[in-house]
This record gives C-alpha cells, sequence and structure tokens, in this order.
C-alpha cells in the first residue's frame, strides 16, 4: 500500500478512558493538516487525525479544539439523542471548500439500532443515521459550497465510524472519489455490496481481535467499503504505557473466532438472527431480541439487562455468554453505569486502538 507524509506536526487531544478511571486524555503529535493530494493513497499522518477526531467527537470542546488545530472553522454539531452526534467544520484551501465530520461512537439508545441489521443492501440502523449525516452535511454546503469544489474529510469510531464508512460511500457516488478522504476506526461491517472495493478512497482502520469490526458476520455476507488498513501486533506493552494498567482484551484472532463460531451456531443467517427463538429465563428470545435486551447494560438499564444476561448463562446462550463476559466481573453487570469493563470491550477500546496505531503506522 502506498503512503503519504505530510510535513508540520500539530498536537491534538485524545481522550482514552472507556471505564471512567480518570486517565487524562492523550496528546497525538501528527505530521501536516493537508489532505493527501491523491485520495487513493493511505496517509498514515491522515490516520493519526481521524484518531484524534473520531474519538474526541462527543466530547465538544476537545473535538472544537482540534478541528481549530486544523484550521477547519465554521463548527456546527448536530445531536439527535439515539440516532446520531456528529460535528462538522470547514475551511477554503485551493479554491476548495474542505469539510471535516467527525462522527461519535455509541452511546445510550444508539446501542439498540446497532443490532438492527434488516434485510437490504446497508445495515439498518446505521444506515439510517447515515440518512441524517447525509442531509445535515447537505444542509450545511448549501450556502458555504458557492463558488468552490467541494473536498471531504469524514471520520467515525465505532458506530461512527460504520456511519462514516457509509457517509463517505453516498459522497463518493455523488461527487466521486477524489473529493472523499474517508479514513474509519473500529467500524463494524456495514453492507452486502460486492462493489465496495471500488470506493479506494475510504480506508477502515481495524484490529482483527476486534469483536466488533467482525460483525454482521462475514459469512452472513457482510462487509465495509473501502479498504481495510489491518492494525497488527502485541499491543500490551503501549496500552500500559498509555493507561498504566494491563491490557485486559483479546491478543489472538482466534479468541474472537470463537466468538463468531458461537454466534454462527445460533444464527447462520440473517433470517435465523431474527427468527429462530431460545428461551431465556422462561421467555423465547432471537439472537436480535437477545442482544437488544443485554444492551441495557450499556444504553442504561443494568438491572433489567443484567438479569437477563445471567438467565442466558444457563441456556442455549450460554457459550456466547461465557466469551461476552469474558475478563468481567459479574457483578458489574447489575450496577455499572457504562461499559463494564471486559476482553470484548478493552480490545475495542480507543487505547487499543491508539495503541495499535502507535505500533503499526
Amino acid at each position: 500500500m502506498a503512503l503519504v507524509v505530510e510535513k508540520n506536526k500539530i498536537g491534538l487531544s485524545c481522550p482514552i478512558d472507556l471505564y471512567g478511571r480518570g486517565i487524562p486524555a492523550l496528546s497525538i503529535t501528527t505530521e501536516g493538516d493537508s489532505l493527501p493530494k491523491e485520495s487513493s493513497l493511505f496517509s498514515p499522518s491522515l490516520a493519526k487525525v481521524a484518531a484524534a477526531l473520531s474519538i474526541s467527537a462527543g466530547d465538544e470542546r476537545m473535538v472544537k479544539e482540534n478541528l481549530s488545530a486544523l484550521h477547519y472553522g465554521d463548527h456546527v454539531v448536530i445531536d439527535r439523542p439515539d440516532r446520531l452526534w456528529m460535528i462538522m467544520g470547514s475551511r477554503i484551501r485551493d479554491n476548495m471548500l474542505e469539510t471535516a465530520v467527525a462522527i461519535r461512537g455509541s452511546e445510550g439508545g444508539e446501542w439498540l439500532s446497532n443490532f438492527d441489521i434488516g434485510y437490504s443492501a446497508e445495515h439498518s440502523g446505521f444506515g439510517k443515521a447515515a440518512d441524517i449525516a447525509e442531509q445535515e452535511l447537505t444542509d450545511y454546503l448549501f450556502t458555504r459550497l458557492i463558488g468552490t469544489q467541494p473536498r471531504f474529510f469524514i471520520t467515525g469510531y465505532s458506530r461512527g465510524g460504520a456511519v462514516a464508512n457509509i457517509l463517505s460511500k453516498r459522497l463518493c457516488d455523488r461527487f466521486g472519489t477524489d473529493s472523499v478522504r474517508g479514513y474509519t476506526l473500529a467500524s463494524p461491517a456495514v453492507t452486502v455490496s460486492r462493489r465496495q472495493a471500488r470506493y479506494n478512497s475510504i480506508f477502515n482502520l481495524i484490529r482483527a481481535e476486534d469483536f466488533f469490526t467482525r460483525v454482521p458476520l462475514e459469512n452472513w455476507g457482510y462487509t465495509r467499503y473501502g479498504k481495510d488498513v489491518p492494525l497488527t501486533g502485541d499491543i500490551s506493552d503501549g496500552y500500559r504505557a498509555l493507561t498504566r494498567e494491563d491490557y485486559a482484551g483479546f491478543s489472538k484472532r482466534g479468541e474472537v473466532d470463537s466468538l463468531i463460531a458461537a454466534v454462527m451456531r445460533l444464527a447462520p443467517n440473517v433470517p435465523a438472527y431474527y427468527k429462530r427463538r431460545r428461551e431465556v429465563g422462561g421467555k423465547p428470545l432471537s439472537l436480535y431480541e437477545f442482544m437488544r435486551e443485554v444492551s441495557g447494560i450499556t444504553s442504561g438499564h443494568p438491572e433489567d439487562a443484567g438479569d437477563v444476561f445471567l438467565s442466558a448463562m444457563v441456556s442455549d446462550y450460554s457459550d456466547l455468554t461465557e466469551l461476552l463476559s469474558a475478563g468481567m466481573e459479574l457483578t458489574e453487570l447489575m450496577t455499572c453505569t457504562g461499559t463494564p469493563r471486559c476482553s470484548i470491550a478493552d480490545s475495542h477500546s480507543p487505547a487499543a486502538y491508539l495503541s495499535a496505531i502507535k505500533l503499526t503506522l
């Protein structure tokens, strides 16, 4: 893969504390604020900028400071509770209106739509969020684009990465791939399209040890638009240096393969995901219904969700729940107000990705 490296160092801030432990934000130094002239060439510098913007999205003060450091002004925040949080900023370069968009990862009720896969070519929950993002961006451009040509820098982390991936694809369709630089982090799969590789200005930074980047399942036909950029290597030392704690996530692809196999046994295809029910605590639940029930752990109803999860540990869902709870203190299921610390969460965490980026890029 060809690389582009820019000059001029810029400092950006990035929060890395997933579990509320009081870890201070990380300062990321990147080289240059220019978008690469060739959209199809991967830029490690822009990937670091994307990491800072996408992970700081949701912290309005921090992400605005990052955008300003990159000379993107005219900030507009879109906050649709339980649906989408994004920020836009713009600047003029070479008679181009360069617009940056950063989309936040899952919070609150957004977790519920993460499981709404649907039966169309694109993941339904992510696609509906992308509909909002596309309309808001269109409105933003309406008066600002006069007399200039558009260029876009789109980024997001986790669910935000999935929405950013779809939005980048749609902008490629409207304005051409030369006008788009899409850089996503930790994005789930979003589409069953077989033409995804033609979107060669979209780059998806992923870790094979991150379960969330591998759902919806490849065996169900799902993938991402653009090119995947694997982040590889042992991140344990880097994670410890960032957090002063040991990495508790998955360290081998095979551990995630076991999770994938457990999902496949429960739902070998999308119709089975929605319709094949198994009893959990006297209540028949499909895998779709089960995941929505237990998402309460991260979306504000930990006690009810914890009861379902514990009941599932002595049901046909036992293999899946055992793997999902690896590294977790089960008492956290009933008491946590956010994401409980466990292997699957640590593998997907900002600290894991920032450690991998430092190691790989």
